[in-house]
């Protein structure tokens, strides 16, 4: 039952004022807070970008537990830490740590980033030295009511050791040393420094550096993995920006200038640059991951309101930085924010369907002295390519087969031997039979049934597997691969033949680069051109280039290359790998022009150097029934 006690009006209103001076200050969000108290490096408001709000109000958000930025330069996130302090300090005291990647960094960022903050009005006083630094030890640490602030390098073994913490920033986290000494992997560490705190905080941060070696790429990709989709001012479609590669959303400028730059949207609006700030005020945040305590973010610079970040500014560094394969790579990871992959570049697909020559199917031009063929085998089917080859190694498509059927029945092995058996006749007359044929082997689960084949199918045919070897040759020494009962192998039996795979692709690629000289020019063939015939299909040249070269690594690792698909179907490249060093036992690599005048001779070839290109063919000839396109 409530008291109802007199009490004077000067008393009222006296109790009144104390009441609401104790009453504690509003709870802001860090981005309400931000706009309110932090300041920019010249003393002005932080006004933070309409990206950059979510980001800050995740990390006072008490679902979030972590949060990762795979960012570029350009985008703010030195002065989202720093509100991120001044509010934990001045807000909401914590156990703070930021960790930069050496003991010099953490320094450099102590004067230039933490000491700043003294001058903000809302932190005067607050900040002061925890401790004079230590011998040899460049570690920072400050002190403030209810809390504390240690500054520190990734590379210190002693870092995260004995400590408690209610929120860690990562800043730069690609660039840490691969482990901290002998304690093992700094995040990890870092992260069990906050298991006792009752609402704790990581942030991580960075700019990506190389693929495969980048910790805040898999980072991201074990959050939410959100990108900041604005609305087309014409069409307003929400879509996240991206450079693009030319032929749908993306960047654009014209005749190589620059300052002509805009943006195109994914409907193909031509976009201009006043729009950018209009579109960013009005997009949002979408997840590509449902939430489960760890929001991540990628943003780059094409956002950045900034001159410095002006899209035609950016065009002129891609212009600038797109022939040096370092410089590309800065560009990469600090202006689009994202991992480099040293890669080979694959030849267009386009370009070697667009050259293709008219000759008869199932014929041999005048070119091709002698024929191989390369098979691989799929779980239903069999592909095997005939190629034919010439002097200086150039060499000529004859025709790609598919035959279907499951390699652990009779059927499709019938077929096979039945199409190795066949003659293609040359242009001069003469039928002309496989020489050599390289079947792979290298698949644990057909191997059997393909070693079963081989050794009935007669000296013409070679087993092969590919060599894990990176610097292997074409074609190295065979072993053997028949076992006995008694388990030693059979010296007469099978033999798989080791083929060095990025060796052949790596050539191959280069000779597929070659320009096909002019008819006007009337100049021959280069050595080693490869000549496809119109009866080939997109669907074959797509497979001939459906890998490209990678290169990861550094950092303290090793850095290795292999090569990677680019799409699921690369039968026909893989064929003409085995081919390849089909013809490499056939002695192409050791051949002279006494060998090759004989093999002209025994076909009725006149033993002439390299063959003048033909005219450009008119018309595209119709696909024979045997060519996979």
């Amino acid at each position: 039952m409530p008291l109802d006690l007199p009490v004077s009006e000067l008393v009222a209103e006296t109790a009144s004022g104390w009441f609401a001076a104790l009453r504690p200050p509003p709870r802001l969000s860090l981005a309400e807070w931000a706009e309110q108290h932090a300041r920019l490096y010249d003393g002005a408001v932080f006004k933070p970008y309409a990206y950059q709000r979510e980001i800050l109000d995740a990390m006072t958000d008490p679902a979030v537990e972590r949060i990762t930025l795979m960012k570029s330069a350009r985008v703010g996130y030195t002065q989202m830490l720093s509100a991120a302090l001044g509010y934990f300090i001045a807000q909401r005291p914590s156990k703070i740590m930021v960790v930069q990647p050496t003991t010099e960094d953490a320094e450099d960022y102590s004067k230039d980033t933490i000491d700043p903050l003294h001058d903000w009005p809302v932190l005067s006083g607050l900040l002061s030295e925890a401790g004079a630094k230590k011998k040899g030890d460049t570690i920072k640490r400050k002190a403030f009511p209810g809390g504390s602030l240690k500054i520190t390098g990734a590379n210190s073994p002693r870092a995260f050791r004995r400590i408690d913490l209610d929120v860690l920033l990562f800043d730069e986290i690609d660039g840490y040393p691969a482990v901290a000494g002998k304690e093992g992997d700094q995040i990890a560490l870092g992260l069990k420094r906050l298991t006792q705190s009752l609402q704790p905080l990581a942030v991580l941060g960075s700019t990506p550096l190389l693929d495969g070696e980048s910790k805040i790429a898999d980072a991201f990709a074990a959050g939410t993995m959100e990108r900041y989709h604005v609305p087309c001012p014409h069409c307003g479609t929400m879509q996240p920006l991206v450079w693009g590669d030319g032929t749908g959303a993306g960047m654009r400028w014209r005749d190589g200038d620059p300052d002509t730059a805009f943006y195109v949207c994914v409907n193909g609006c031509p976009i201009d640059e006043s729009h950018k700030l209009e579109m960013l005020e009005r997009g949002r945040w979408v997840a590509e991951q449902p939430f489960k305590g760890h929001r991540s973010f990628h943003i780059w610079s094409a956002y950045c309101p900034l001159p410095g970040a002006a899209w035609p500014k950016l065009v002129a560094e891609f212009l600038a930085a797109k022939k040096d394969r370092e410089k590309l790579q800065v560009w990469t990871n600090t202006v689009l924010g994202e991992t480099w992959v040293d890669r080979g570049e694959a030849p267009d697909w386009r370009r070697l369907y667009d050259r293709r020559e008219t000759w008869e199917p199932g014929t041999v031009p005048a070119g091709g002295l002698f024929l191989t063929a390369g098979a691989d085998v799929q779980r239903d089917r069999i592909e095997v390519s005939v190629w034919a080859w010439g002097r200086g190694k150039e060499s000529w498509l004859i025709e790609h087969r598919v035959i279907m059927g499951d390699p652990f029945t009779d059927t499709p092995w019938r077929a096979l031997s039945a199409v190795l058996a066949e003659t293609w006749r040359h242009e001069h007359g003469a039928e002309l039979s496989i020489s050599m044929a390289a079947i792979d082997a290298g698949d644990g689960v057909t191997m059997e049934a393909v070693k079963a084949w081989v050794r009935t199918a007669g000296p013409q045919v070679m087993a092969i597997k590919g060599s894990s070897l990176a610097l292997a040759p074409i074609l190295g020494q065979p072993s053997a691969a028949d076992i006995s009962h008694r388990g030693k192998r059979i010296s007469n039996g099978v033999k798989l033949w080791p083929v060095g795979s990025a060796a052949a692709k790596g050539e191959f690629y280069g000779l597929l680069r070659l320009d096909r000289p002019t008819a006007e020019s009337g100049e021959p063939f280069p050595a080693g051109y490869v000549h496809l015939p119109m009866h080939a299909g997109e669907e074959t040249c797509k497979q001939l280039v459906a890998e490209h070269r990678v290169t990861r690594g550094g950092k303290g690792r090793g850095r290795v290359t292999a090569w990677e698909k680019l799409r699921d179907r690369n039968e026909a490249l893989d064929c003409r790998t085995y081919a390849r060093a089909a013809a490499a036992r056939q002695g192409l690599d050791r051949m002279g022009d006494e060998a090759w005048a004989g093999l002209a001779r025994s076909i009725g070839a006149a033993p002439v150097m390299a063959e003048s290109p033909p005219p450009a063919p008119v018309r595209k000839a119709s696909r024979s029934s045997w060519v996979s396109g």
